[in-house]
C-alpha cells in the first residue's frame, strides 16, 4: 500500500468512526426510536459530508451492534429499544472506576497520590458540567460492568491499575469493546491499547539527581525496597542513568532493603524496622561510600536517617537524602524520626487528572487520530529545607 493509500485509508476508518458515534448517539439517547426508518444512504451521506460509502460501512457496523436492521433494500430501522431514563442519564455521564481510599477503617497512606488525582478528574468535569459516575472496583463484576457498558456512557477514567486484588484491565476491555472511549493512568505494557497518561518518571528522577550534583554530590546511589518490576522503576533508572553520565560521573548499581508494610506507629516497631534497613545498607556504604541516596518515595527517609545514624553518619550533612512523591509531612514516621528530604519530586498528581480528562473529551469529540495515544505530565522539583520544614510548618506542594 502506498503512503497516499494508507493516508485515504486512516481518513476513512476516522470518518467511518464519526459517522458511527453519531447514530450510535441518536439511537441510544432516544432521537431516533425502535422500528423508526434511518433516512437514505445518500440522505445521510448529505447529512454528515461524507461518502456513501462510509455510510455504508458504519450502518453494517451499527448492524453487527444490533443497534440497527434492515428491512428491504438499502432500508434500514432502527432495532434498539430507547432506555430508560437512568440509562439515558448514565449516557450522558462519565464512569470512574476507582479502589477504595479506606484500608482496615483508616485512609490508606498509598492513596495519597489518588486523592489529588481523582481532585483533578472530578474539577475538570465539574468545570466542563459533566456528570460524573463513581463505580468502586472492589464492589463490582464482569456483569456490572457489561449492564453500564450497555448504557453506552460518554468514557470511562480509570485512575488506579496497579491494584492486585482487582483485574481493572480486563473490566476496562469490556468498555473499550463496547466502543466506550477509555482512558488509564499509568505506563504498563498491558495499557497500550487503551489512552493513556503517564506522569514523567524518567524526567522527574533526571531532574533529582541533577540536583544533588548541582548541591555538590558525585556518588549518587539508588536504594530501594523491593519488588523493582514496575514501569517506573526503569523510568526512574534511565534518568538517574542520564543525569550522571551527562555530568561525567558513574552510575552506582542500586541496592536493595526490604519492603516495610505502611504505615507504622509505634516507635519499637519503627526502630526494628531502622536495624533492617540499617542491615542492607552496610553493603552500600561499604562499597561505594556514597555522598547522597536516592530513595524511591518520601517514606523511606525517616528510615534511611535514622539507620545512618546507626552507622554514625550525619543525614543532610554526611550523605544527602532524596526522597519522592512530595508527601514527606504527612508521614507517620516522621514522629520517630522527624527529618525532611534535601529534595524530593511531586508528581502533579492533579494535573494528572486533569490531562486524563483532556484526553478523554479529545476522544470523544473525535479531535484525535484512530490509533492510542500516550500524554506525558512533568514532575516538579520540590527543594526541602531538612533544617526548617517541621519548625515552619510547611504545607505539601502535592496539589
Amino acid at each position: 500500500m502506498s503512503q497516499t493509500e494508507a493516508l485515504d485509508s486512516q481518513v476513512g476508518t476516522i470518518a467511518k468512526q464519526r459517522v458511527v458515534r453519531i447514530l450510535r448517539s441518536r439511537i441510544i439517547g432516544g432521537e431516533l426510536r425502535k422500528g423508526q426508518s434511518l433516512p437514505s444512504e445518500r440522505e445521510l451521506s448529505r447529512q454528515l459530508s461524507v461518502g456513501r460509502t462510509v455510510v455504508r460501512q458504519a450502518l453494517a457496523m451499527l448492524g453487527d451492534e444490533g443497534l440497527v436492521a434492515s428491512s428491504g433494500m438499502r432500508l434500514r430501522t432502527v432495532a434498539y429499544d430507547a432506555p430508560d431514563e437512568q440509562s439515558a442519564w448514565i449516557g450522558r455521564s462519565i464512569a470512574l472506576l476507582m479502589p477504595s481510599l479506606i484500608d482496615n477503617g483508616k485512609p490508606a497512606q498509598k492513596s495519597q497520590w489518588l486523592r489529588f488525582m481523582t481532585m483533578g478528574l472530578i474539577e475538570h468535569l465539574r468545570n466542563h458540567n459533566i456528570h460524573a459516575i463513581t463505580l468502586s472496583s472492589e464492589g463490582t463484576d464482569p456483569d456490572d460492568a457489561r449492564r453500564i457498558a450497555s448504557c453506552q456512557p460518554m468514557g470511562l477514567l480509570v485512575p488506579e491499575t496497579s491494584n492486585k486484588d482487582f483485574d481493572t484491565v480486563a473490566w476496562a476491555s469490556i468498555f473499550d469493546e463496547a466502543n466506550v472511549p477509555v482512558v488509564c493512568y499509568g505506563g504498563d505494557a498491558a495499557l497500550a491499547r487503551f489512552d493513556r497518561v503517564i506522569s514523567d518518571h524518567e524526567q522527574g528522577s533526571y531532574a533529582l539527581t541533577k540536583a544533588l550534583i548541582d548541591r555538590g554530590s558525585k556518588r549518587i546511589a539508588q536504594f530501594w525496597p523491593r519488588p523493582w518490576d514496575r514501569y517506573w522503576f526503569e523510568a526512574r533508572r534511565r534518568g538517574y542513568v542520564s543525569a550522571m553520565t551527562q555530568h561525567g560521573l558513574e552510575p552506582l548499581p542500586t541496592y536493595e532493603f526490604p519492603y516495610t508494610p505502611a504505615p507504622i506507629d509505634n516507635r519499637k516497631s519503627f526502630e526494628y524496622s531502622v536495624k533492617t534497613v540499617a542491615g542492607f545498607m552496610l553493603a552500600l556504604l561499604r562499597e561505594q561510600s556514597p555522598d547522597a541516596i536516592l530513595l524511591a518515595t518520601d517514606r523511606d527517609v525517616p528510615y534511611a536517617s535514622a539507620a545512618l545514624r546507626l552507622h554514625g553518619i550525619a543525614s543532610g550533612k554526611d550523605v544527602l537524602l532524596a526522597g519522592y512523591d512530595n508527601y514527606w509531612q504527612h508521614c507517620e514516621e516522621t514522629e520517630f524520626e522527624p527529618f525532611a528530604p534535601a529534595f524530593t519530586v511531586d508528581k502533579c498528581n492533579h494535573s494528572v487528572g486533569s490531562e486524563m480528562v483532556r484526553l478523554l473529551l479529545d476522544r470523544i469529540n473525535q479531535q484525535l487520530p484512530a490509533e492510542r495515544l500516550t500524554r506525558v505530565v512533568r514532575q516538579e522539583l520540590i527543594n526541602s529545607s531538612p533544617s526548617a520544614a517541621f519548625a515552619t510548618g510547611v504545607s505539601s506542594a502535592i496539589s
